[in-house]
């Protein structure tokens, strides 16, 4: 049996533990090497400084549990490709034959002075940052990022969701902008979910402020890259992402790993990689869920276990929260992270209603559908939009995507409330609810 060791404990090494289970079956001896105890679901805590539920976490022994695999404790130090082995943190070395790395990349402050956001572990600095402009009105609340953050939409998510907080404290007219130094919002989706959330922004209050990547925040003032000033008491910023340059391994300047549409590591033999770790630009749970399917499908040909792997093909899908009704988003990418140029380029897909199946926040194949219900759950399914769907529809929409960021309980109350209201659930939609009792009863135990 074939050993494949795959480092990480985030989006991409969770996802391709689960893809390679699937494909390859028992071919594939698995071992998990992961830093921390738990998977914590990221995307969501965008909502954790506005009183919404903390970022889900799952404890990586039920992947050892439902699909059979184990989980190490452990960190990567370096690569040893010639022996095929990895040297951990603790100094043991994990012998291999087949490598996955999936460490995800490191964060750091790129706006001095302002408050960087970075996920969970900041979310207590946001919602002071909402505070003081709660006790003193008049100040000027400012959203920016650095020039090299390509991915941006958490930056659109905490100045809505911040106008909403501030709204429902009786200050009606907060006065709260958005800098960034895209030249239209969200452009890497196409210019239909740049007109929508032009609409969202404006909607809820919040101005923009295009071609303004953020250099540095003072008393006062954001410094904007070209020099510029723009008024801001209180500035909240994106922080820059940068390679975890993992010795042994090839890496850029910036201390990513370069791999091919596959994930093979380049210049290596039996390494992968996939994720936020690799050199594709925009750093995404769901592209990091597709270049993680890619290495399990390339490892799964390489065992026999299925025929010609399919590579990266990226397909970019966020899910904006905004104070109304979530807006979903897609569209295409080239190899290079742009978006696809044809003669007549396609303006992206925005819609109110859910464009994949289950509508979690982070769209994984097998991912979503594991957050959601279990190993058991299924795959993930893109959608068409549509003009308009029933009241169940939209209410089970709602349960998903409240299980998929973590709170089971929500999606409980939510499928409670359409049974009261419509009659008995369809057979599925009451599976799922019997699912989501069992995670929130073992989780209370």
């Amino acid at each position: 049996m074939t050993r494949v060791l795959v480092a990480g404990a985030g989006v991409a090494a969770v996802e391709c533990v689960l893809a390679l289970r699937d494909l390859a079956g028992s071919r594939a001896a698995i071992e998990l090497l992961a830093p921390a105890a738990e998977f914590v679901h990221r995307p969501s805590s965008v909502k954790t400084p506005f009183g919404g539920a903390p970022a889900a976490r799952i404890d990586l022994r039920r992947l050892a549990t439902e699909l059979g695999i184990k989980v190490r404790r452990d960190g990567v130090d370096s690569v040893d490709t010639q022996s095929h082995q990895v040297l951990t943190r603790d100094g043991d070395r994990v012998a291999y034959d087949l490598l996955v790395v999936a460490t995800g990349a490191r964060s750091r402050e790129a706006v001095p002075g302002a408050v960087t956001f970075r996920g969970p572990m900041q979310a207590g600095l946001v919602e002071r940052a909402v505070a003081r402009v709660a006790a003193q009105p008049d100040l000027r609340l400012a959203f920016a990022a650095p020039a090299s953050v390509r991915w941006l939409l958490p930056l659109y998510e905490l100045a809505m969701l911040s106008a909403a907080a501030l709204h429902d404290q009786g200050i009606s007219e907060p006065d709260i902008v958005v800098a960034t130094g895209e030249h239209e919002p969200l452009e890497v989706f196409g210019s239909a979910a740049s007109e929508a959330v032009r609409g969202a922004l404006d909607r809820a209050g919040v101005q923009l402020v295009t071609s303004a990547a953020a250099a540095s925040a003072f008393e006062g003032a954001l410094r904007l890259v070209s020099g510029e000033l723009l008024p801001a008491d209180v500035v909240v910023a994106l922080p820059e992402i940068v390679g975890p340059e993992i010795r042994g391994l090839p890496r850029d300047s910036h201390g990513f790993i370069p791999v091919d549409v596959h994930g093979h590591v380049e210049g290596c033999g039996d390494e992968f990689a996939a994720g936020d770790v690799t050199a594709f630009p925009i750093k995404h749970g769901g592209l990091a869920a597709q270049q993680a399917d890619a290495v399990a499908e390339a490892i799964a040909a390489r065992l026999g276990a299925i025929g010609m792997p399919e590579p990266f093909r990226p397909v970019l899908r966020g899910l904006l929260l905004t104070d109304e009704a979530s807006l979903y988003l897609r569209t295409e990418l080239g190899a290079g992270g742009r978006r696809e140029q044809r003669l007549l380029p396609a303006p992206g897909t925005a819609s109110r209603n859910a464009l994949w199946w289950p509508p979690g926040k982070v769209a994984g194949r097998y991912l979503t559908p594991f957050v959601a219900g279990g190993a058991a759950a299924g795959t993930l399914d893109d959608r068409e939009p549509s003009d308009g769907a029933d009241g169940f529809e939209l209410l089970m929409q709602a349960a998903e995507q409240d299980a998929a960021a973590g709170d089971h309980r929500s999606a409980v109350q939510t499928l409670d409330d359409a049974e009261a209201w419509l009659g008995p659930l369809p057979v599925p939609a009451a599976q799922r609810r019997e699912a989501w009792r069992r995670l929130i009863a073992s989780t209370t135990r």
